[in-house]
């Protein structure tokens, strides 16, 4: 979180990274005062809130990556020695991509905290707008607060833009339980404030759903369970076909609650580093054994989402070019879906939980399971219900934060207990002197 990122400057769209305090502000950075001031500079603004989660260690790429290279979903295949660290579990502080995954959602939380300090002094925006931007802004900064909450733990949580250097570099962690606190107070505020529409942006579904997932990584089982029954009582379904979800052109679907629009000049870089050489792509991440394994053989994930070639390697074509103009999901249904079934599980309705998993599985193609034949117990429930969110979410950078949130993490990889937090990058720390390091780096 280079100080610079805390400063009250708003960044109107993608800017050059500058690597210290002393360099100058990019010709695209204007002060806060002079962006928002009219209902277009706000309405501008949001584009470039959204825009932060394109972002190559974003959404667009890293953070989706080292999701599943940090668990037993993904292998590196390719050159980059951060990734590598990241797949045999040895991350370091000064890893590279660590540190930009902390900086991009930290220009993402930033923007979004611009936004809510100055629309409500924008006069010419109508009250419904108004409310809709604050809406999606209480909403972004929840976003950004949870991935870096389930990735560092206890962590910075800025709620202001900076008013000088030095105020930034007294920035220190603040408690995961306080965090948390505030994400769901954002996510209340969000849903109150934001229209039902069913849109690509955020939406009161998506802060439902969103507080659906925060909820469940809480253990606030009944909490989960009532916004995701929310979520679905606003009409969104399943999407007839798996693949529908992955389409190279982005088509809607009744499934969508969140996504990142991508095109083929502000692209990811998914299908690009799954893909192999010979369709394109740098073959730089590949799918694990264990992952291939887990897939039953009529399932029509598995055949949408991993191909082999003639020497028997395997690559990951969820995402089906390497242009990266598929967008990106950040929250669908299925995941609710899921939610919801978990949720009940935990909670002993086991018959209804084996239902709604049963609804992901008998639209991959595979049997339904049945109560008391496939899985007896609560245990064995939920065991069947994590291996769907395996299968159903691989490649979309959940594997990692699910095996850490259900104490998985440490017997299912082989690790020591500190490394299921990452390293607070050194950079930050050498900067901000109140930050510490997590135990162990």
């Amino acid at each position: 979180m280079r100080l610079r990122l805390l400063l009250p400057a708003l960044l109107l769209a993608g800017t050059a990274a500058c690597d210290g305090l002393l360099d100058a502000d990019p010709v695209d950075q204007l002060p806060v005062d002079q962006a928002i001031t009219s209902a277009e500079g706000a309405r501008t603004a949001l584009a470039g809130a959204y825009n932060a989660l394109q972002s190559a260690s974003y959404y667009g790429g890293d953070f989706v990556f080292f999701g599943d290279l940090s668990a037993d979903n993904a292998v590196h295949t390719g050159t980059f020695q951060t990734f590598d660290d990241a797949d045999v579990n040895q991350l370091r502080a000064d890893n590279g991509t660590v540190e930009g995954i902390w900086d991009a959602l930290y220009i993402g939380l930033n923007r979004a905290n611009v936004l809510l300090r100055q629309v409500p002094g924008v006069t010419d925006l109508d009250a419904d707008e108004r409310d809709q931007i604050l809406g999606e802004a209480h909403f972004l900064r929840a976003l950004h607060l949870h991935n870096l909450v389930k990735l560092w733990g206890d962590v910075p949580m800025p709620l202001e833009p900076a008013a000088s250097v030095d105020e930034a570099g007294r920035i220190t962690r603040t408690p995961a339980d306080q965090v948390y606190a505030q994400i769901v107070s954002d996510l209340q505020q969000a849903a109150s404030l934001m229209s039902e529409e069913q849109t690509r942006q955020a939406s009161a579904g998506a802060a439902r759903a969103l507080l659906a997932r925060v909820q469940l990584y809480r253990g606030q089982w009944a909490a989960a369970l009532a916004q995701a029954e929310a979520v679905e009582a606003m009409g969104y379904t399943l999407a007839p076909s798996f693949g529908d979800l992955f389409d190279e052109d982005g088509a809607d679907t009744d499934e969508d609650i969140l996504r990142v629009t991508f095109t083929a000049s502000d692209y990811n870089n998914l299908g690009y580093y799954y893909l192999s050489e010979d369709e394109g792509g740098r073959g730089e991440v590949a799918p694990q054994q264990e992952l291939i394994d887990a897939y039953e053989a009529d399932d029509a994930r598995l055949a949408w989402s991993i191909s082999g070639d003639e020497e028997g390697d395997a690559f990951g074509t969820r995402f089906p070019s390497t242009a990266g103009a598929e967008d990106v999901h950040v929250i669908r249904f299925a995941e609710v879906v899921l939610t919801r079934a978990e949720a009940l599980a935990r909670l002993g309705r086991l018959e209804e939980a084996v239902d709604q998993y049963n609804r992901i599985r008998e639209r991959a193609g595979v049997d339904p399971h049945v109560l008391g034949v496939d899985v007896t117990g609560q245990q064995q429930v939920l065991q069947a219900i994590w291996a769907e969110r395996q299968r159903e979410l691989a490649f979309e950078g959940d594997r990692w934060p699910d095996l850490v949130r259900t104490g998985r993490a440490a017997a299912v990889l082989g690790i020591p207990a500190f490394q299921t937090l990452y390293p607070v990058p050194q950079g930050e720390i050498d900067v901000a002197s109140g930050l510490t390091q997590n135990p162990g780096y």
